[in-house]
Order: structure tokens, then C-alpha cells, then sequence
């Protein structure tokens, strides 16, 4: 009936097409159709691109259909579209111009509401924005398109991860021929972009310790490095009898926590320190010949930050501030679509990276000679910045697992509760802009040890492109607030804890709803 053919000719299963492995294939395959019947009065749906996708491909004079793969269709419709396209675009449930759902908008890697409390891909109440906003900032005196605009470029990551206010004791290690070294108290917030650290913060509450085990990644520090620092997180955490959460931190993408703990005086050194392997910068030397040029980010001496960056006039956005230091001067430049907030605090960073000199402060367009001359490039190579934003999620609980065959499987549980979280996994909960991964307490040590790869892979095949994503790792009955908060209703009774702080398992009725929806 085959028409040929005998057994040998069967693949075995290791080489056959996976479904799992073709739906996955599926769901990245994102298209946009135009229709339009702009041409000769008759209709037309052409393809206008493929992922990653902008909002401003959506055109109010038309209509549009986007095809998702194995998740479906959805039918975009324009304001100013016309019966004719819209009768040719309609065959499921329309979503219409200015009201589009969350599910629509995560296809899109820009998307912005004029309305919306937006951080990188979350939408904030003004009461989450409210706490983590220093009260020197008057943000709900702006218009929503500028006050967004600030919050996204200078208030940090994950702005619904702050277990408390950063008053607590810090304690610094960088790795050193891949070994945690403590770091002398002086230099504290002083980092390497070629080096990675371990953070350890302790914290009270309620008369408890707690802890937050950082490992910050510079951008230019080695695979092997990171994978140190990953590595001695796990083993501080194991002093700690497993209660700390862990929170990878990727330079450039730091959480607003974090950058509270050092108080406006975090600097970020181009190179690195010598640890014995080969690194892009193998030295501590961060300026070789008298000029630096540092990028200041920051609202207040609370999340003030300086990153130092190549001496180059394309290195200047107009948006922001820069403190170039020369030989001889020390200039502070402001570009012309700053803020307030920046320009107050350039002052606090100059007596960081330029110490002892009284700087010369600049308007962009007014800069002197010497200026330019210290820079490599033409004053035409300043860089015009455009609006960072993100399309606010949804959030999901995701199950993340690798099946027999070492496939990688992810599993979204609708509608999920608190009870939804099996003690016997790892479950990953995305707020968009932070991705959280809740360790039950019979997890398997390989499945805790595999978590912060599962959450870097279950985020390259989620349909947004997040890169650098803040991951933040909990154990059971050691959530903080901000995880807590992301349940319909959380109940701190359903996970015992032990006298020592650790987790005794969930009360009888947990059990569960999980194992019918994942079998």
C-alpha cells in the first residue's frame, strides 16, 4: 500500500521529525499581511515582513493579517480602512486599532501605548512605578510619552524586584582565574566590562535574614568567566542552606535594586583585571593615554551610573549626558534632549571619574574645539536616539523540561494560581520584563542546576526578542513580594517553613491541579 519499502528503511526516532521541535519551528515562523485594495480598486495581501515585527508596520488606512504559525491568525483593522478590506481581511475574531490585546502586541518587538506605565515589556501601576521613583522625580507632572521615556532609559531593570530599599550589608567578590576574590570595601561599585563579580546582599525582615545573591556579567568578560561566576552563585547559595535568590545580572541591563545598593556611585571601566585566561582586555588598565569618556546614566543619587565608553563622537546620543575627561580639562556635555534629572547628576559623576578638577560644562552645539579634538570622528556622528520601548506581556507560568530524548519542552499553564506550582519542578514565571524561576523544594539537583539554561532557552523561543533578560532564581518558601504579587492570591501558609528557613513542602491541598494539566 506503501508502494515499497521494507523495515531498514525506517529512521529510528532520534532522527524523525519531533512534533514538539515542528510546532516550536511553528510558532517562530511570525508573518505580517498587508491587505489593501489601494491598487486598481481591487484587493490585494501581500507579505509585508517577518519577525521581528514593528507597530509602525501597522497602517491605519489598511488592514492587516498576522499569521502566528500553530498559535493562529489575528485580523488587525485599521481606523481608516475600507468595507472592502475589511471584508476581505475578516475570517476570525478582529482586533481593532487602539484596542489591541496583550496576546496581539507580544509579536511585535516595539509596541507603545501613550497611556501605559510601561518598563522594559511590563505594564506597572503608578503604584509599583510610585515605589521604586525617588522623590526628587516628579514623574505624573510629565506627559506619558516622556515620563515612559525616562523610566525605560534611566530607572533600571525589573522594577518590581526590590525586596527592600538597599540599606543592607554588601559584600563584593570578583572572579579571579575563575575563584570568587573579595574586593577591597573602597573600590565597591567600581566593575570591569571584562570581568564578572558575585554580589552577596543581606537584608532584615521581619527579623530574618535574607539574602540576594547577584552575579553580575560584564560584556566583554570571557564565556568561561561567566560561567564561574554562575558556578560560585550556586555554592554561596548552598552556604545559605539553599535560602538565597539568585539574580543574574547582565552589564548594561542591571535591576534597579541593584543599582540602589551602591548609591549613585556605580562606574563601569572598559577592560579588565588579569585572572590568568585570555580576555579581550587582559589588564586593569582602563585609559592609556589621558582621555576617558564616560555615558551617565541615572534620575537621583540613588540609580546614578557611569559606563565608559570608546572616545569617539559616535559614542554621544543627544539624549543624554557625558563626562569627557583630557588631559588637561574635564568637560561635562549635555545633549540637547536631557533631562533635568541627568544634568543635576553629571555633577555627582564627574567628581567620581574626573576627581579634583572643576569641569566645564557644555550644551551640545556650543562645544569648543578642544572638545572635538579629543575625540576620533566628525561632530555630525552624533547619534540621534530613538524611544527604547518594549510590547507590554502578558504574564505566563511557563514548565520548562528536558524529555528522555534531551529535548528542550516548554508548556504554558493557562490561568495559573499559586497552586499551579509543582514542588517536584522548575516553573518559570515571565513578567516580560523579568523572568522568575520558582524552585520547588523536591526539584531534582540536576533541574537546579540547569535552571538559569532553561531560562536562557525558554526566552529565545518565546516570540518577543528580549535580550539579556534580568533572571531572578527563587526557592520555594523564600518568595519575595514581587513574585507574590504576580498570583491572583497568595497565600504564605501553602509552603511551610522549617526553623532553620527551609521549605517543608506545600500543605496537602496543593496537590494538584498541575498533575492533570501536565499529566
Amino acid at each position: 500500500m506503501l508502494g515499497g519499502g521494507s523495515n531498514e528503511d525506517v529512521p529510528p526516532e532520534s532522527t524523525s521529525d519531533d512534533d514538539v521541535d515542528h510546532e516550536r519551528q511553528q510558532k517562530r515562523s511570525v508573518t505580517l499581511y498587508k491587505v489593501s485594495d489601494e491598487k486598481n480598486g481591487t484587493v490585494h495581501i501581500e507579505e509585508i515582513a517577518k519577525k521581528p515585527l514593528m507597530q509602525e508596520m501597522l497602517k491605519t488606512e489598511d488592514c492587516f493579517i498576522l499569521d502566528t504559525g500553530a498559535a493562529g491568525f489575528f485580523v488587525w483593522i485599521g481606523r481608516g480602512s475600507t468595507k472592502a478590506e475589511k471584508a476581505a481581511a475578516y475570517g476570525s475574531a478582529p482586533t481593532m486599532e487602539d484596542a489591541e490585546p496583550a496576546v496581539f502586541k507580544q509579536y511585535f518587538s516595539r509596541w507603545v501605548d501613550d497611556d501605559a506605565q510601561v518598563g522594559l515589556g511590563r505594564i506597572y501601576s503608578r503604584e509599583q512605578i510610585a515605589e521604586s521613583v525617588p522623590v526628587s522625580v516628579h514623574l505624573e507632572s510629565r506627559p506619558p510619552k516622556q515620563r515612559r521615556h525616562l523610566v525605560q532609559k534611566s530607572f533600571g531593570c525589573a522594577l518590581g524586584f526590590m525586596p527592600d530599599d538597599g540599606s543592607g550589608q554588601v559584600e563584593i567578590f570578583r572572579i579571579e582565574n575563575f575563584e570568587p576574590v573579595l574586593v577591597p570595601k573602597e573600590t565597591y561599585g567600581m566593575f570591569f566590562g571584562g570581568d564578572s563579580y558575585l554580589l552577596k546582599y543581606t537584608y532584615q525582615k521581619f527579623n530574618r535574614d535574607h539574602y540576594v545573591i547577584y552575579f553580575w556579567q560584564g560584556n566583554q568578560s570571557s564565556q568561561d568567566e561567566r560561567a564561574a561566576a554562575a558556578l560560585h552563585a550556586v555554592k554561596m547559595d548552598d552556604g545559605l542552606c539553599g535560602r538565597a535568590v539568585q539574580v543574574r545580572v547582565v552589564q548594561g541591563r542591571e535591576p534597579r535594586h541593584f543599582l540602589t545598593l551602591f548609591k549613585g556611585k556605580m562606574i563601569v571601566f572598559m577592560g579588565g583585571h588579569a585572572s590568568g585566561f585570555k580576555n579581550i582586555h587582559d589588564h586593569d588598565t582602563y585609559d592609556v593615554d589621558g582621555t576617558r569618556l564616560f555615558h551617565v546614566c541615572g534620575t537621583s543619587e540613588v540609580d546614578t551610573r557611569a559606563v565608559q565608553v570608546p572616545e569617539e563622537t559616535k559614542s554621544l546620543n543627544d539624549d543624554d549626558v557625558f563626562v569627557l575627561e583630557t588631559p588637561k580639562q574635564t568637560f561635562i556635555w549635555y545633549g540637547k534632549e536631557c533631562c533635568d534629572e541627568e544634568r543635576a547628576m553629571a555633577d555627582n559623576v564627574a567628581s567620581l571619574v574626573s576627581p579634583g578638577r572643576s569641569p566645564v560644562k557644555i550644551n551640545q552645539g556650543g562645544e569648543p574645539a578642544e572638545f572635538w579634538s579629543a575625540l576620533s570622528g566628525d561632530p555630525s556622528e552624533v547619534q540621534q536616539v530613538t524611544e527604547p520601548t518594549a510590547p507590554p506581556l502578558e504574564k505566563k507560568l511557563i514548565h520548562c523540561f528536558e524529555n528522555v530524548a534531551g529535548e528542550f519542552i516548554v508548556e504554558e499553564v493557562e490561568g495559573f494560581e499559586q497552586d499551579d506550582l509543582n514542588e517536584d519542578d522548575v516553573m518559570i514565571v515571565d513578567t516580560g520584563d523579568e523572568v522568575y524561576c520558582w524552585i520547588g523544594k523536591d526539584a531534582s539537583r540536576q533541574e537546579k542546576e540547569k535552571t538559569f539554561q532553561y531560562a536562557t532557552k525558554y526566552v529565545k523561543s518565546d516570540m518577543t526578542i528580549r535580550e539579556d533578560t534580568t533572571v531572578i532564581r527563587v526557592p520555594e518558601a523564600r518568595e519575595p513580594p514581587s513574585f507574590k504579587a504576580l498570583f491572583p492570591s497568595w497565600d504564605d501558609n501553602m509552603f511551610e517553613v522549617t526553623s532553620d528557613g527551609s521549605a517543608r513542602g506545600p500543605l496537602p491541598r496543593a496537590c494538584k491541579r498541575q498533575e492533570g494539566k501536565m499529566g
